[in-house]
């Protein structure tokens, strides 16, 4: 009996430490839902480990035309805001990386929110953002150091330059 009582007072610290672990947030860059942003001076990978990586841009900067866009589309986020993941409408060309190494658009997301007038009978505003996430996977291998990537993100005949400053650790 007492071997027993022994055991669960060692394993019960061990159990509430993993359970503490488990609910940790996940460390930046690692997961598609916390990533790092375009200039952020801190990207850090490492080899053959994908991280992932969001730019913002304008709607305005593709001429993309928000009024095209269907309320089927859309998706609440918040108080007066929502969203919509329109991937298929964008592409990554040019893309410049070490050999061995990949770089891809995992998502396209615009986003919108409506903000009331200064006054009751104002007309209200709504604004628009637009997220690329990409996702970067050094080659297993690579020389630690700095890195610089390329690509251009592109919407129809437009396309604006994403470019990424990494270092691998």
């Amino acid at each position: 009996m007492a071997k027993v009582r022994r055991l669960t007072l060692l394993l019960a610290p061990l159990s509430a430490l993993l359970a503490l672990v488990a609910c940790a947030p996940a460390a930046t860059g690692t997961t598609a839902a916390v990533p790092y942003s375009i200039g952020s001076r801190s990207i850090q990978g490492t080899p053959g480990t994908t991280l992932y990586v969001q730019a913002e841009f304008k709607p305005s900067d593709f001429s993309l035309d928000t009024s095209k866009l269907t309320g089927a589309m859309w998706v609440p986020t918040g108080y007066d805001s929502d969203s919509a993941v329109i991937t298929a409408k964008f592409r990554l060309e040019h893309i410049v990386v070490p050999a061995g190494w990949k770089l891809d658009l995992v998502q396209v997301q615009v986003t919108r929110s409506t903000s009331p007038g200064p006054t009751t009978f104002s007309k209200s505003s709504t604004d628009y953002g637009l997220t690329a996430l990409v996702a970067i996977t050094p080659k297993d291998g690579a020389i630690p150091g700095p890195y610089h990537l390329q690509a251009d993100l592109g919407y129809q005949q437009n396309t604006k330059p994403l470019r990424i400053d990494l270092r691998i650790g």
